[in-house]
């Protein structure tokens, strides 16, 4: 695929620069970044929209968010893995990324796109992935997992930087202690399967009543899940 349209405007390449310090990669061909952020129904313009680059950005995203989760803990079932993953590249979540890097306000559309439209959790996913694969064609695959791990991984998540030296559980430790929360509590809420095969359900658990849920094959695998998921939500609170 030709890896950009006719560059943008004079003024439009001013705030797309600004927005490449934002996304934490300067673009060689800025005429990638543009298309990522042009919508279809500026079609009859004569100008190339986003949607290969976000087919594109999908399925690299989904290959870097399963990529880290699977080297972040060896412990944690394929099922856990997958829903995990779901959830991270899921529509909210990347609408929030969008949101923060203000994609939106870059975006060129046509008249019959409202503005309601403009600011669906679709559109904003769509941008997010459509940025991804122009980073992607334009800086390679370091630069897309960077761009992954600083703009799509929830800060504290599994698989939030690995290989950091500090697991979930004491990421949760240290935030609840910041905040007065005192020390976090771990409960085994159930145990399923044969000996062979068991999973552990365990329960993360603040003083203020919020909780949160893992599920792993080891004991140890399911506090550490529980932990990551229980500061997702205090963060997002």
């Amino acid at each position: 695929m030709p890896s950009s349209q006719d560059l943008p405007t004079a003024a439009r390449q001013r705030t797309l620069r600004e927005l490449s310090k934002r996304l934490g990669h300067v673009f060689e061909d800025l005429g990638l970044l543009d298309r990522a952020l042009t919508h279809a129904s500026t079609g009859n313009e004569g100008k190339a929209s986003y949607e290969r680059l976000e087919f594109l950005g999908d399925a690299f995203l989904n290959f870097a968010v399963a990529d880290v989760l699977f080297c972040a803990d060896a412990e944690v079932a394929e099922g856990h893995l997958t829903e995990t993953r779901a959830r991270i590249v899921s529509r909210k979540p990347l609408a929030e990324a969008a949101r923060r890097l203000d994609l939106v306000t870059h975006l060129a559309s046509g008249k019959g796109l409202r503005d309601a439209e403009r600011n669906s959790e679709r559109i904003l996913a769509d941008l997010v992935e459509a940025v991804l694969g122009a980073v992607l064609i334009d800086g390679g695959v370091a630069a897309a997992r960077k761009f992954v791990r600083r703009h799509v991984l929830p800060k504290g998540e599994l698989g939030d930087n690995p290989h950091n030296g500090t697991d979930s559980k004491t990421a949760l430790l240290h935030w609840c202690q910041h905040h007065k929360l005192g020390q976090p509590r771990y409960e085994l809420v159930e145990t399923n399967g044969l000996q062979h095969e068991q999973e552990f359900v365990v329960a993360a658990k603040v003083i203020d009543g919020r909780d949160a849920v893992g599920r792993a094959r080891t004991k140890r695998a399911a506090e550490k899940l529980a932990a990551a998921a229980l500061l997702s939500t205090l963060r997002r609170d």
